[in-house]
């Protein structure tokens, strides 16, 4: 896929309201934008709004920051948190007060969720105007919504900056948060005189970055001793080693000791699928059952879990098979997902690359026999079983999604930046698709919010300009933010969303018809015009309705001779009645809970 190149640079107006007039004096904004930078800032995706004048005019003049103009609040974020997860740094996102700042809840607590950094600032009403009547005012008490409240629950800071003196403290401290170990969310909620009026010059010293937990040596110890010491040890490896990039060591453990790896849906891509220890996916999403048989073995009588809370859908609505007779170990940086969830014998609060680090410095110095090929059958794993089922034509009928999956795994290049959006998506690209050789994958779950890949995408191109991004999204999470490219069309960027286009919201549809043999309310009438919509927001759009034009319009898109040609959507019509295997495991839990 051929990259483009283009800035776009927010233009303020041409008169200001008396509050906001332009001058010379250094003000909060120029503050706040100083900071930023210092910390590495580049692009702040946002909405803008009435509190957020005097910032947007000061990034005009900024040269080291460029402003993304999104269409919605929670587009903007989703394009921070993109940009975050792939590598970009801190994202910045900005909104306006009241519903500006509503709409971005979902979003934030989405990143927070996903582990991504993310910076929201958030204009608020003068504060000499709170609980007075004014336009917007989400200051809190009895009069308007307390949004610095509404988003402590979601984020790992909320605060509201009432003076300019507090400003540089409080930035600086949302940042600490928001990239700290356990990095997420951080919110400042800025009235308009604060970003207006004058403040005082930045006196920072920023420091070292985070610091992340070490392993303690005695732990190390004693997990190398289980290790080598089990009959059939078994790792479960999940968004946390994703975040701290331990692929590395991580393949190097495995292959020492003949470890299987099993990843949750997030943790997809933290160990290459290709790899002959592999066993893919297990969790609610994007498993198969030859994976759910691998890791509930009841020969695996050790089971380390890295970097992963255990919580409902990696592991299939908290199985007690998954821990119930072996030794569980988890290892997490976070000290409060540890044994949570589920029972665990073990527990080591470190940075999973640090722990694998450590532990491969034990092996050193032990005589460790690295074992052969893993026992049984032909050697293939659950995730080259499913990749040889490969068929390029579905014999009757509509195209299916597993099938869409299955090209893609075949045509996409292994340096592909892959998003995935919440639905049948997760299911057809956690069992069909594989990660590694350089295939990164970036999801949304927890909050499970629809919609995340479309706007996500942009900030995952921004920040590697260098790769291709492809998104795969259904048509129903596609309508929820599909204005955002609009956003990718007037930036330039080389994005490819693949649309399953299969009228309705299929994996909704899919459960009602497990669960009670009919699906109301779930489909719609007449199916979108993806592509009409697609074209009408300034991309290039295909209908596909065979793999053989799929494989077609893939490669014309990823063709590295053509010229860059900006945002493309796939409209791919798929049958609705296809049912993931992990879906039937995820009725069975909606029953038990219903």
């Amino acid at each position: 896929m051929s990259r483009g190149s283009a800035s776009y640079r927010c233009r303020g107006p041409a008169t200001a309201i008396p509050l906001l007039e332009k001058t010379m004096t250094w003000t909060g904004s120029d503050l706040l934008l100083d900071l930023l930078a210092r910390a590495g800032v580049r692009r702040l995706f946002g909405v803008p709004g009435g509190p957020l004048l005097s910032l947007l005019d000061r990034i005009d003049d900024h040269p080291d920051l460029e402003f993304v103009l999104a269409k919605h609040e929670e587009g903007a974020v989703f394009m921070a948190e993109g940009y975050a997860q792939a590598g970009g740094g801190l994202g910045v996102a900005c909104v306006t007060s009241g519903p500006g700042t509503m709409h971005a809840v979902t979003a934030a607590a989405s990143a927070t969720s996903d582990g991504a950094p993310v910076l929201l600032l958030a204009g608020q009403v003068p504060v000499p105007h709170f609980g007075r009547g004014a336009l917007q005012d989400s200051s809190g008490g009895d009069w308007s919504a307390d949004l610095v409240g509404m988003f402590r629950s979601v984020t790992k800071l909320s605060a509201l900056v009432t003076d300019a003196r507090q400003l540089e403290f409080l930035t600086l401290r949302a940042i600490a948060a928001a990239t700290s170990p356990v990095p997420g969310t951080a919110h400042l909620a800025l009235p308009v005189d604060v970003l207006a009026g004058p403040a005082p010059r930045p006196d920072v010293d920023a420091g070292p970055g985070p610091s992340h937990p070490h392993p303690d040596p005695a732990e190390v110890r004693r997990l190398a001793d289980a290790l080598t010491s089990a009959h059939r040890p078994l790792v479960l490896v999940g968004q946390g080693a994703k975040i701290a990039r331990a692929e590395p060591g991580l393949v190097d453990v495995a292959e020492r000791l003949g470890l299987p790896v099993a990843t949750t849906m997030k943790g997809k891509s933290a160990f290459p699928e290709r790899h002959p220890l592999s066993l893919g996916v297990y969790g609610t999403y994007g498993m198969s059952q030859s994976t759910h048989e691998a890791v509930l073995d009841d020969e695996i009588d050790l089971l380390l879990v890295l970097g992963s809370s255990l919580g409902e859908v990696s592991t299939v609505g908290w199985d007690e098979r998954l821990v119930k007779n072996r030794a569980v170990w988890q290892v997490d940086v976070d000290r409060r997902q540890l044994g949570r969830a589920m029972s665990v014998d073990h527990v080591v609060q470190s940075d999973v690359a640090m722990l694998l680090d450590a532990l491969t410095d034990e092996l050193d110095r032990r005589e460790v026999v690295r074992p052969g090929p893993p026992p049984g059958g032909s050697g293939a794993t659950p995730v080259e079983e499913a990749a040889a089922t490969t068929v390029k034509h579905p014999p009757v009928g509509a195209l299916q999604g597993s099938a869409v999956a299955r090209v893609l795994d075949r045509r996409l290049p292994d340096d592909t930046l892959l998003l995935v959006d919440n639905g049948n998506a997760l299911c057809w690209v956690g069992e069909h698709y594989r990660s590694g050789a350089g295939r990164e994958i970036y999801c949304s779950l927890n909050v499970g919010c629809m919609g995340y890949s479309v706007p996500a995408a942009i900030g995952v191109a921004l920040a590697r300009p260098d790769r291709p991004v492809v998104a795969v999204v259904g048509d129903a999470a596609f309508a929820m933010t599909c204005p955002e490219i609009h956003t990718a069309a007037e930036l330039g960027v080389d994005v490819m969303w693949v649309v399953l286009n299969n009228a309705g919201n299929a994996m909704v549809s899919n459960l009602q018809e497990v669960m009670f043999s009919r699906s109301p309310g779930s489909m719609y009438a007449a199916p979108i015009d993806v592509a009409g919509v697609a074209r009408g927001f300034g991309a290039r759009a295909t209908v596909v309705r065979t793999a053989t034009d799929l494989e077609a319009a893939l490669d014309q898109v990823l063709d590295h001779t053509a010229p860059s040609t900006g945002p493309v959507v796939l409209d791919v019509q798929v049958g609705p009645d296809e049912v993931a295997w992990s879906l039937r495991a995820r009725a069975e839990a909606l029953k038990v809970t219903a």
